[in-house]
């Protein structure tokens, strides 16, 4: 009967898990925009990205090549129309209606498109022989998929010439191909850390200093100690964490081991941990039952009953400060016993099916929003994402600063600095979605079911594993 129900909970969660990864949004299907946003949709969980700044007209002009695209596409005085597919219409709606600005023989036509139906769709069009849109969203989580498509154009060849090396080193190749093709540039960098509520920190902990607070959280074992304290001084009504997703997915994304190597999914060793963990949480009252990104754990956010939260960058927009209007000056950012990891990211890619006046429009557009000025501080003051060229933090002031949000201290210092220049991504693998999909699934039973043990739920994951990953060349471990 245990089984059953298992099985029942995967299946019905199912949709939720397909909405993780690098950032989800716009569940509103196909909803048209002319790119100044007008009906592009709702705004999306969005993956955050982060980034960038300055002077970078150096990193322009030797990654973009000034004379390339978008240059020959206004100096013609002609119109150009380009299409671009997505998701994030927090990101794109202000980016594109700030452009087309100063970019007036340049028009980009978005469609908002689910995060659970996008991957598919770009396969539909190739296999039926469609047309591509001009520019692709590219999930960091099926990274590896995009790059075997094949319809890409190489930002490292002429007339693009991108130098990978002005980007930050962990990220810099994540969307190149093994023979060194540049497919996509990443919007942001997205570096996490935890986020908490100042208040309660100090009632539970005396203090709501980030680095005194990280401390006390020197090990994984310090969350069950102290979250035990915390639900049975309580009675009962507090808790360390709100959600044994969002749990399951800081614990993963700050684990290093590689999904795959070579012909071996590496699933026991990256999923044991986790669950492990996540049990003893479950087992000792440290983290809620809500599910991760439902409206009734977004309201968690503005109560007094919840004090960690995982916090990739752009939780803090889309999560904290939307979901807890009136909360500014009580948050914190802290440094997690697992150290600073990567949650998210997306890159932007431009299609080799397009033609040559649409590919310079595109290419255009993408060197103005990750190589100029004037792109790269839209992004952040209208979407607070932050591009991963480099040569924008040489000025301290484009990602430093206080946040009064956080009672002023310095979070961009903190994660653009401090947990940025620290994170080691795990390598991409094909099916990277396929295995984080099965996560969220386990993480919905582990805590809808108290007898699950942590083996019950990777035995589980196993034989989901065996199932979806249908490479016969593949040992699933």
């Amino acid at each position: 009967m245990k089984r059953k129900i298992v099985s029942v909970l995967l299946a019905v969660s199912m949709l939720a898990g397909m909405m993780a990864g690098c950032g989800n949004g716009g569940d509103d299907g196909n909803a048209k925009s002319d790119a100044s946003g007008e009906d592009a949709g709702n705004n999306a969980d969005a993956a955050g990205d982060e980034a960038g700044g300055d002077d970078a007209d150096a990193a322009g002009n030797d990654a973009s090549g000034e004379e390339a695209g978008g240059g020959d596409a206004d100096a013609s005085g002609e119109e150009v129309t380009i299409t671009y597919w997505g998701w994030d219409t927090n990101w794109y709606e202000p980016m594109f209606e700030k452009f087309m600005e100063s970019h007036p023989n340049i028009k980009i036509e978005a469609t908002t498109v689910a995060y659970s139906d996008y991957f598919t769709k770009i396969q539909q069009a190739i296999a039926s022989g469609s047309e591509l849109p001009t520019m692709v969203q590219q999930s960091c989580t099926l990274i590896e998929n995009y790059k075997q498509l094949g319809v890409f154009e190489d930002l490292t060849k002429d007339p693009y010439n991108v130098d990978p090396n002005a980007f930050f080193d962990f990220i810099k190749g994540r969307a190149m191909t093994e023979d060194g093709q540049l497919i996509g540039i990443e919007q942001s960098v997205s570096p996490s850390a935890i986020a908490y509520k100042r208040d309660l920190a100090k009632k539970y902990f005396g203090t709501d200093d980030p680095q005194e607070l990280a401390e006390i959280f020197k090990t994984p074992q310090d969350y069950i100690t102290e979250g035990k304290r915390i639900n049975e001084e309580s009675g009962g009504t507090d808790y360390l964490f709100h959600s044994g997703g969002a749990v399951a997915e800081w614990l993963y994304f700050a684990d290093s081991v590689d999904v795959q190597t070579d012909n071996t999914i590496n699933f026991t060793e990256k999923m044991t941990n986790v669950m492990g963990l996540l049990c003893d949480m479950r087992d000792n009252k440290v983290v809620d039952t809500f599910e991760n990104g439902t409206p009734q754990a977004n309201a968690t956010y503005a109560d007094d009953n919840h004090l960690f939260y995982p916090c990739p960058n752009w939780a803090i927009t889309y999560y904290i400060k939307s979901n807890d209007p009136d909360g500014s000056g009580n948050w914190g950012l802290m440094l997690p016993a697992t150290g600073g990891y990567s949650h998210g990211g997306c890159s932007v890619g431009i299609t080799n099916t397009s033609t040559d006046a649409q590919k310079a429009a595109a290419w255009e557009f993408i060197n103005w929003a990750f190589f100029t000025e004037e792109g790269v501080q839209t992004a952040k003051e209208k979407v607070e994402y932050y591009v991963p060229t480099k040569e924008f933090y040489e000025d301290p002031s484009y990602a430093a600063g206080a946040d009064e949000f956080f009672a002023g201290q310095d979070i961009g210092a903190f994660l653009y600095g401090e947990v940025a220049q620290s994170i080691v991504l795990p390598k991409t693998s094909v099916w990277d979605q396929t295995v984080i999909d099965i996560r969220d699934l386990l993480a919905v039973a582990v805590m809808a079911d108290p007898s699950m043990t942590a083996e019950d739920a990777v035995q589980k994951g196993l034989e989901e594993c065996a199932n979806r990953i249908t490479d016969s060349e593949l040992t699933i471990k």
